[in-house]
């Protein structure tokens, strides 16, 4: 059986500044937007993503702040302008490498 871990390495920064392009938010609610959005597909464990926020706040691709909701410490996550861009540039290679590979996978582009 094929390990899919390979393959979600690559895409998880992808997919967590693309959920919080959308907006602001905390850990968990992270995860519950890719696993939505991606129809169960994509489900990016809490251990997994806590690495990736630190090492975007240490880059300026985030920033955080605290918030108390229903009594309960929450760190929201906030796309920067520095991300955004990131994002942008990580997207545009993701989908080169992604049709490279369909290319040839279906049979085309060589010759």
């Amino acid at each position: 059986m094929l390990n899919t871990d390979n393959f979600k390495r690559g895409t998880v920064d992808l997919v967590v500044l693309s959920v919080l392009r959308e907006k602001d938010m905390y850990g968990y609610e992270i995860v519950k937007a890719i696993e939505e959005k991606s129809g169960g597909r994509f489900q990016l464990p809490l251990g997994t993503l806590y690495p990736v926020l630190y090492r975007f706040l240490e880059s300026g691709y985030l920033s955080d702040r605290d918030e108390i909701v229903n009594k309960r410490l929450r760190k929201y996550y906030h796309l920067e302008e520095k991300g955004e861009e990131f994002y942008k540039e990580a997207l545009a290679e993701y989908i080169k490498i992604s049709e490279g590979v369909n290319m040839i996978t279906q049979g085309g582009g060589i010759e």
